[in-house]
């Protein structure tokens, strides 16, 4: 199988389906709006909208024709990406033009553009998803300009993402996600690539080795010699097949990792534009608390796509291998206090006791900052399964040659179920905290990845109402400087 075709060819295709599928909810959404407005007397709205809807729909029809032809249609994907963008924006255009200007910053349909972007990613063309970015921000900004002396000021203070400078943070995040998505198709491409050279190399130095073997073998003319050497043949053969089914693993890696994504960022934009279309709806009749409460809600959610990025970034240089381990000995109780205080303020919110039970002489050998981030998220997800008023433990014992390590909580617990494939990347299962908290899952896979590039092992043990433990055995032992 041709890898390059595979991610370049293949897959750009079934991203055109995809963003066709879209565009035609798209259009099913726009022609109820359009509906409902008729209905409601604004012929002429109506009539307005339904213009540029129409022609939409007849692209869309043809592109649905192409594509069933199996056409190649490469050459209207910059001209697609632009009408799917132009629609957007006239649609929102529409809504503030006539039911409120304020729309223009504030509608839901406005999260509809970083879902644009990332269909774009799925047609593997960096410069389509470049082209994707300007052009978003481009239509954006200039919607709120067009309609930024018609917003009511009055208005605009109570809704604070509303006014120039929440537009321009706006802005800044969809930049900031636009070239996220940009480094997607080079990460994939290098990943697969990277192992792709190195097992074509590995491969054809075995074939030489065996060619100049099986010369000499054949000069010497000994059947026995070459019979020997068939099975030895054949035993490659079997590395090489096996090689080749690790290649297609890597790829179908590739496919759970962007579907894991786009998973968890659909639910957590979803739940953002939902609550910005509630903010929006009842602005005039909400006070600061309301708003601060909203705020407060897309803001968790704002940190935990930012803790999904980073952790999703660090498990792909791991596969690359640009993380580099550097062991050190590490006093594991001063460690472990140092963990407390960066997860206090979590800690003190819901008034959960964090108990170190490790003598202040348990030491163990890893890199440090791979350790930080298997205690943050292991800890961070204590936290989050553990009630008000609740209890964590950490503790530590001595074994020959490794530290085993317990962290111990008093939470909801986790079905057994869910046990044997909390640690996968096809787990796609994720479960909220007591307090509505979520998390994408992708800490445990990255957690684990950590532990055995330090030499160690994890493990998790729980009943559900009784709690959780997670068991980390890494090299170290008790002793003292001296000896």
């Amino acid at each position: 199988m041709n890898i390059d075709n595979y991610l370049f060819k293949d897959e750009a295709y079934r991203g055109e389906r995809t963003s066709l599928r879209f565009r035609w909810i798209l259009i099913v959404v726009v022609m109820a709006f359009i509906l409902v407005t008729f209905l409601r007397g604004d012929s002429q709205e109506a009539f307005l909208s339904f213009i540029p809807a129409s022609i939409f729909l007849f692209y869309n029809l043809f592109i649905s024709f192409l594509i069933n032809r199996g056409k190649n249609i490469y050459f209207l994907r910059y001209f697609s990406v632009t009408i799917d963008i132009l629609a957007l924006s006239f649609h929102i255009y529409i809504n503030s033009k006539y039911f409120s200007p304020i729309a223009v910053s504030t509608t839901a349909s406005i999260f509809i553009y970083p879902v644009l972007m990332f269909l774009a990613v799925l047609r593997y063309d960096k410069k389509l998803i470049i082209y994707c970015i300007f052009l978003t921000l481009l239509a954006f900004n200039l919607n709120y300009l067009v309609q930024y002396n018609s917003i009511d000021k009055t208005l605009m203070e109570q809704v604070i993402s509303s006014d120039p400078m929440g537009q321009m943070y706006k802005s800044g995040y969809l930049l900031m996600l636009g070239l996220f998505f940009l480094k997607i198709p080079n990460m994939v491409y290098r990943y697969i690539s990277n192992h792709k050279d190195l097992i074509i190399k590995e491969n054809e130095n075995k074939i030489n080795l065996l060619l100049e073997k099986r010369e000499k073998e054949l000069l010497k003319s000994n059947l026995n010699e070459l019979n020997t050497l068939h099975q030895e043949l054949q035993q490659k053969s079997g590395e090489i097949e096996e090689q080749n089914e690790k290649l297609s693993e890597l790829v179908q890696t590739k496919d759970r990792l962007i579907s894991f994504i786009s998973h968890d960022l659909k639910n957590s934009f979803s739940t953002m534009a939902s609550i910005i279309e509630t903010t929006k709806e009842n602005a005039p009749n909400l006070d600061v608390h309301d708003i601060y409460e909203a705020m407060d809600i897309l803001y968790k959610h704002s940190v935990n796509n930012h803790i999904l990025f980073e952790n999703l970034l660090q498990w792909a240089k791991l596969q690359r291998g640009n993380i580099s381990i550097v062991k050190e000995k590490i006093y594991l109780h001063e460690f472990c206090l140092q963990t407390h205080k960066q997860m206090q303020a979590q800690i003190d919110l819901k008034n959960i006791q964090l108990i170190i039970s490790i003598p202040s002489d348990c030491m163990i050998f890893a890199d440090k900052i791979m350790l930080n981030s298997i205690c943050s998220n292991i800890v961070g997800n204590a936290i989050k399964f553990t009630p008000r008023g609740g209890t964590i433990q950490i503790k530590a014992e001595n074994y020959s040659n490794y530290i085993k390590i317990a962290i111990k909580d008093s939470g909801i617990g986790i079905k057994k179920e869910l046990l044997t494939s909390i640690f996968n990347l096809d787990n796609t299962i994720t479960t909220k905290g007591t307090e509505g908290e979520k998390g994408s899952g992708f800490g445990l896979i990255l957690c684990k990845e950590l532990v055995e590039r330090n030499g160690g092992e994890i493990e998790v043990e729980s009943q559900v109402g009784k709690g959780s433990t997670f068991t980390i055995k890494l090299p170290g032992g008790f002793q003292d400087d001296s000896k």
